[in-house]
């Protein structure tokens, strides 16, 4: 006849068998990553920093500066990750699909409607630095607010802080609809670029 200490391995044994199996389970079947939807737009407050800093202060250097690519949908994003790869053009972009900063509304390229991608790059890297954008001088055209995130953080939901202009004269002169000037960068005390 078994006796009682026997029956508590026993006992102690399955429990042991029955944990493995549980954590076993669940690390076969983890469940997958948690991730906020994806916008449907930039982000206000970035593009703000794009319209009613980096684009008149440029202006006022000579620059004729809009838009190029904004917001991105991750189908648009697949497809232009695919040029150059399995479509014939160049390679424009290295971020596949949700990848990239453009598909969570806190990335720009820009271009002159002028001179084309032609122009002073260091120039615009110091005004959108001043404008409180990032600027990567491997990809000049492109302007972003990170803060620090990842590309993993911004899939989970987190966002940059909210900026604000350098200078409230930027919000007066956007809110009105008028040109800033020379004398406004003056009166901000922006630095000359």
């Amino acid at each position: 006849m078994p006796s009682r200490f026997n029956y508590v391995y026993i006992a102690a044994a399955i429990t042991v068998l029955i944990c493995l199996n549980i954590g076993l389970f669940f690390i076969i079947h983890e469940p997958p990553e948690s991730t906020a939807p994806m916008p449907m737009a930039i982000d206000s407050n970035f593009l703000a920093q794009v319209n009613d800093c980096l684009i008149p202060v440029a202006t006022l250097y000579g620059y004729t500066l809009r838009i190029a690519s904004g917001w991105r949908s991750v189908d648009e994003q697949a497809a232009i990750y695919q040029q150059g790869r399995t479509i014939n053009g160049h390679i424009v972009t290295e971020a596949p699909a949700g990848k990239s900063i453009h598909n969570f509304g806190f990335a720009v390229d820009i271009v002159d409607r002028w001179r084309g991608y032609d122009i002073n790059w260091t120039r615009l890297h110091n005004i959108g630095i001043y404008c409180r954008l990032e600027n990567d001088k491997d990809d000049p055209p492109h302007f972003e607010i990170r803060d620090g995130l990842t590309i993993a953080l911004f899939a989970a939901g987190m966002r940059p802080l909210t900026h604000d202009l350098p200078c409230p004269i930027m919000a007066e002169r956007a809110k009105e609809n008028k040109p800033l000037t020379f004398k406004d960068l003056k009166d901000c005390g922006t630095p000359k670029f």
